[in-house]
């Protein structure tokens, strides 16, 4: 009986020493796996839709930019009408009925303005003059455009599908341009078509009034688009701008005359413009039959684009065309693998790290158990007087060891955990106010990034038109006579166009974000320069300036001229801070913990709100009635490009502004 008793614990927790320890194991394994299958597959799915999502999210953004491109074209084809509509030369030949002097005017306009084609018809619709093929006149014009003229008597413009025939009459040489083979393409829509001969316009229409009022006819002017790239490339440009990846332009343009590309910077397998090309069959059936946008993945040419594709309407809404943008997919297949690579690197990783810490884990449940069987089989024994001894060599002394060791260990332990929370929570709080002062800095960035690529495409766009205007301002204003009574506001419209050249300049300056052109500069050469500039403006006859300049200050890498304009900025701010008086102080010194080198400039005006102080640097953003609110935005945008910082102190006593940049060109923890 004493035998049995014995072995009977031994028996029953013998054989399970191993099997405990086994299934613990197989249970980790299946409760790793399972999840560990799921959600790679859920994620290899969602990382590739969350990819493709952005792309078509960016290329219906690229078509709308493309769209307003293209809209801009026709604005500008029918302003540049209109203001040409109003010569002398042209209105005075219509009431004359006199030629001789029209026809260089007309080419004149014609070359300025990258007109194809330059009609002028009298008030009836009959072509007056064909800077084409000025031999032919007299027959009726009263074409579309045309006729909105003589109805509405305002200038229209749009796109037109103009035949051979019609081409041939109004110029022969462009009908030769238009003229061209038709190349098979793969997936296009079976056609019986091999070459087309007509061609699509940009074309428009203005009135011609005289001086007094009368209408007189009406001056029509195209643009034949066919083998033009102006367009397209321009969208390549501005949309795209110009990135390239593994040798290939990243962005493509295209100007489809029904289903065939009439002009495309989509490049052949030789390296040739894909013109004359056709478009696939069901991007042709939404598009052109359904009159439908089109977005999505699609083969074009020789290679995989995510595309977008609309129509191109003309003036009675009828489908002639197609404009499409496109990026190459293959970035995102590229960036798509990269992230599935390391999604299923980070999987394994951590099921080999989840692996390891569950047999680990195993292990140690299995080892107290078997500790407990051997105390539970001399306890069944009969012997009640057992104790687990910490003194004990035996698994049960040294579990019983460690328990009495770990009550010691808790209660020195809770109160080091309480110590290192207390310290815990003040890092926490220092590193929070860290991040926050990075995040300030990232969405000012961003601010600054996208609000310069808004002001480039504005100025781009106000640039042309303004030219035009003080072009012809000036021009009118040298005609003029001295006396004349209208000179005055003739010379005023002159001053506000410079003025708007001037603004535009500021935008292209905000904008461009020149690269720094590095060299050794010590800051207090260029702070002394910058008050040498401005020591005797009327603005600071009353304000008195105290230098603090480190002597030993090290040079730093940056670019002369853009520093010179940082401290200029921030100078001439202070100056008008301090309108009625006050105390100008610059100061330098070097923070050898951060490595860098820092020059503040002290003013004693009234002090920058904390409203204020939050708008400081972005565009736009001034107190000044003159202002342009770009002066700090472009000092910021400056000394980001340099790696450093510029930070602001204010107090109702005055304002400090400190140009911080680093000793050795990288970015500092400022």
């Amino acid at each position: 009986m004493a035998f049995w008793k014995s072995q009977l614990p031994f028996s029953k927790w013998g054989p399970s020493k191993s099997g405990i320890r086994a299934r613990l194991i197989r249970s980790f394994t299946i409760a790793i796996l399972i999840p560990s299958i799921v959600t790679c597959i859920a994620g290899t799915m969602m990382i590739r839709n969350e990819v493709y999502r952005r792309a078509e999210t960016r290329v219906s953004s690229d078509l709308e930019s493309a769209k307003e491109i293209y809209s801009n074209y026709l604005a500008r084809l029918k302003d540049a009408l209109r203001i040409h509509a109003t010569r002398m030369a042209i209105y005075g030949a219509l009431v004359n009925e006199d030629k001789s002097a029209l026809g260089p005017e007309m080419e004149r306009v014609k070359a300025a303005e990258g007109f194809d084609l330059l009609i002028l018809t009298d008030a009836s619709g009959r072509a007056f003059y064909r800077t084409g093929n000025p031999s032919l006149s007299g027959d009726d014009f009263q074409d579309l455009y045309v006729q909105r003229v003589l109805q509405n008597r305002t200038p229209v413009s749009g796109s037109e599908i103009i035949t051979a025939e019609e081409l041939a009459r109004e110029s022969p040489a462009l009908a030769e341009v238009t003229r061209m083979d038709v190349t098979p393409t793969p997936m296009a829509q079976p056609s019986e078509i091999k070459q087309i001969t007509s061609g699509m316009l940009m074309k428009g229409a203005a009135p011609v009034f005289t001086a007094d009022g009368r209408f007189v006819g009406v001056l029509v002017g195209a643009v034949l688009l066919n083998r033009s790239y102006e367009i397209v490339d321009k969208i390549r440009t501005i949309v795209f701008r110009d990135e390239i990846y593994q040798g290939k332009e990243v962005g493509t343009a295209t100007i489809f005359q029904d289903d065939v590309r009439i002009s495309t910077n989509v490049l052949n397998a030789d390296g040739s413009r894909a013109t004359s090309t056709r478009v696939s069959a069901e991007v042709a059936e939404e598009v052109l039959q359904h009159g439908k946008t089109r977005r999505g993945r699609a083969f074009v040419v020789n290679d995989w684009y995510i595309s977008a594709y609309t129509p191109i309407r003309d003036l009675l809404g009828k489908t002639i065309g197609m404009l499409y943008v496109g990026t190459l997919e293959q970035p995102y297949r590229d960036s798509l693998r990269q992230n599935l690579y390391v999604f299923l690197g980070i999987t394994l990783l951590g099921v080999a790290l989840i692996s390891w810490v569950a047999i680990a884990v195993a292990q140690r449940i299995s080892a107290p158990i078997r500790a407990m069987a051997d105390a539970a089989q001399r306890i069944a024994e009969g012997d009640y007087t057992q104790k687990v001894e910490p003194s004990s060599n035996d698994e049960i002394g040294i579990l019983a060891e460690n328990f009495n060791r770990m009550v010691a260990e808790l209660v020195r332990s809770h109160q080091e955990l309480k110590d290192w929370g207390e310290n815990l929570e003040r890092k926490v709080e220092k590193r929070t106010a860290q991040l926050k002062a990075v995040q300030d800095h990232l969405i000012q960035s961003e601010k600054l990034a996208g609000v310069g690529k808004l002001a480039a495409g504005i100025a781009h766009e106000i640039n042309n038109p303004l030219t035009c205007v003080l072009t012809n301002s000036s021009l009118l204003l040298e005609e003029l006579p001295l006396d004349d009574p209208h000179r005055a506001e003739v010379q005023s419209i002159v001053d506000e166009s410079l003025r708007c050249r001037k603004i535009v300049k500021g935008l292209l300056d905000f904008a461009r974000q020149t690269k720094p052109q590095k060299q050794a500069l010590n800051l207090n050469q260029v702070a002394e320069h910058v008050l040498a500039l401005v020591r005797k403006q009327a603005s600071f006859r009353n304000i008195a300036i105290v230098l603090n300049l480190d002597p030993d200050l090290p040079s730093v890498s940056a670019d002369r001229d853009q520093i010179q304009q940082v401290i200029l900025n921030i100078v001439l701010n202070a100056a008008d801070a301090m309108s009625g008086g006050g105390e100008l102080r610059l100061s330098s010194q070097r923070d050898p913990e951060n490595r860098v080198v820092e020059l503040s400039v002290s003013d004693t005006g009234p002090g920058i709100s904390d409203e204020i102080r939050e708008k400081l640097f972005e565009p736009f953003f001034t107190t000044k009635p003159t202002g342009t609110g770009l002066g700090l935005a472009i000092a910021y945008g400056i000394v980001q490009r340099h790696k450093g910082d510029l930070k602001v102190d204010s107090t109702p006593k005055g304002t400090t502004l400190t140009v911080v940049l680093p000793l050795d060109g990288t970015s500092s923890d400022v």
